[in-house]
C-alpha cells in the first residue's frame, strides 16, 4: 500500500508527460552574465538545460534565480551569443531578468549643432539611427528646460540633417536638442546661445478678472497655487474666465509673477 501511495505521489509531483519548450535569447557579450528567474513547476524548477553557442553551461540551475556565466565558457567580449533555455511548461516560465546585457550600446550621435542667429534657425546633423521618436527642441527658461518645439526623424533637410526655427526672450538663450533613440536612452546636443537683444516682456494689466494681457506674444504657463500647470502656450493675452478667485503663478518671458484673480 505503501509502495502504491508513493508512486502515486510521484507522478502528480513529478508528471511523466510534462511538457518541455524552449526559450531563446540572441545578441553579444559585453562582460556582463544573464540572470534567469526559475520558478518551481509541480515541486521542481521549471528549467532544465541552458546552452550557450549549442554548448551546455555547467551553471547551477536549481535554484529561483541563477546566472549564466559567460567568461566560464571562455567568451571573450564582443563574441556572439546563442542561449538556448529548456523548461517544463506550466502555470509561469522562466524568465531572463536583464536580456539588455546583450544588445550594443547606442551608436547614435550628435555630430553638429548649430544656431543661425540672424535667421533664429538651429541645425544638427546626427549619426546613427535617431529611431522613431521626435527630436525634441528645448530651451531653459523659468530655471527648468521646456520644450518649445518637434521635429519627426523622417523630416530631415537632407541625410541625417535637421532644422527647426526657434523664439527668443530677451536677454541669454540657451537651446538644445533632445532624443530618445532606439536603444531607450536619452540623449542631448551640445547646448546652442544666443543673446537677444529685444525688449522684456512685461503684464500690461493690473487686476486680473477676466485676462492677461502681455505687452508683447510671449511663451507662458500659467499654474495654481499647488503647482499645476492649467494653461500654457504663445499669446498676448490669456483668458482668466474659467479660472475661480485665488492666486496663480505665471511663467512669461524669462520670469515669474504671482497674480489674484478677483
Amino acid at each position: 500500500m505503501r509502495q502504491i501511495l508513493f508512486v502515486l505521489i510521484s507522478l502528480i509531483v513529478f508528471p511523466s508527460f510534462a511538457t518541455v519548450d524552449n526559450m531563446q535569447v540572441n545578441g553579444y557579450y559585453f562582460g556582463e552574465n544573464l540572470i534567469v528567474i526559475n520558478p518551481m513547476i509541480g515541486g521542481r524548477y521549471a528549467v532544465e538545460t541552458v546552452k550557450v553557442n549549442n554548448v551546455p553551461t555547467e551553471d547551477e540551475i536549481n535554484s529561483s534565480v541563477f546566472e549564466i556565466d559567460f567568461q566560464a565558457l571562455g567568451l571573450k567580449v564582443g563574441s556572439r551569443v546563442e542561449v538556448l533555455i529548456s523548461y517544463v511548461v506550466g502555470s509561469e516560465k522562466p524568465e531572463i531578468y536583464n536580456p539588455e546585457v546583450l544588445e550594443p550600446e547606442s551608436n547614435f550621435s550628435f555630430v553638429a549643432c548649430d544656431l543661425d542667429k540672424k535667421e533664429r534657425l538651429i541645425t544638427w546633423t546626427i549619426e546613427g539611427s535617431p529611431g522613431e521618436e521626435s527630436f525634441e527642441i528645448e530651451q531653459y527658461r523659468w530655471e527648468k528646460w521646456v520644450r518649445i518645439g518637434m521635429v519627426e526623424p523622417g523630416d530631415s533637410v537632407s541625410f541625417n540633417k535637421y532644422s527647426k526655427k526657434v523664439d527668443a526672450h530677451s536677454g541669454k538663450n540657451l537651446y538644445r536638442i533632445k532624443i530618445i533613440d532606439s536603444k531607450g536612452m536619452i540623449n542631448y546636443s551640445p547646448s546652442l546661445k544666443y543673446l537677444s537683444r529685444e525688449a522684456p516682456i512685461s503684464i500690461v494689466n493690473k487686476k486680473f478678472d477676466e485676462e492677461i494681457i502681455f505687452s508683447a506674444p510671449t511663451m507662458y504657463q500659467l499654474y495654481d497655487e499647488k503647482g499645476i500647470l492649467l494653461d500654457a502656450g504663445i499669446s498676448e493675452r490669456v483668458s482668466l474666465s474659467s479660472y475661480e478667485e485665488g492666486k496663480y503663478w505665471v511663467n512669461y518671458g524669462i520670469q515669474t509673477e504671482l497674480i489674484k484673480i478677483k
